[in-house]
């Protein structure tokens, strides 16, 4: 093999790795980005539910499953990560209270990821419903009424 089909034979392994890296969506607890090319999401789910209630949740993407938690009144359930490579990334989560239960997208790269969250996703669990926020804006933008 001569030392240029070589070098092309490294680099086309090396863009591999890296694609096939860049594609896996990863649940992240550092504070570091890759090249400023992937940066980092955090998502706050704040407890705002009448009558000091607490809720359950739980969240998954294709590649991690966050576990259940119980968030206590006035608490936050909140997790980081970065969007894959082919912007695809879904975490699907699902929360109940004594009031409800919903099953829904909190984090969709085709909705997300174009201004709505680019890297902050605000959610609240109130008495009427699950309501998620546009990043740096007062307004919920989605209303997710709890199933009875």
């Amino acid at each position: 093999m001569s030392l240029l089909q070589r070098n092309i034979f490294l680099s086309v392994v090396i863009f591999c790795l890296v694609v096939s890296r860049a594609a896996t969506t990863v649940a992240v607890a550092a504070n570091t980005d890759i090249f400023g090319l992937f940066p980092k999401i955090r998502v706050d789910v704040f407890n705002e539910l009448p009558r000091g209630a607490t809720f359950t949740i739980h969240c998954k993407s294709r590649d991690d499953d966050l576990g259940t938690h119980v968030i206590q009144p006035g608490q936050k359930y909140e997790f980081s990560f970065r969007v894959n490579f082919f912007k695809t990334t879904l975490f699907h989560c699902g929360v109940s209270w004594e009031g409800g239960h919903v099953d829904f997208a909190l984090y969709r790269a085709s909705r997300d990821d174009n201004g709505r969250c680019d890297e902050y996703c605000r959610w609240q669990a109130r008495g009427d419903a699950i309501v998620g926020y546009r990043e740096n804006r007062p307004d919920p933008d989605i209303v997710i009424p709890w199933n009875k």
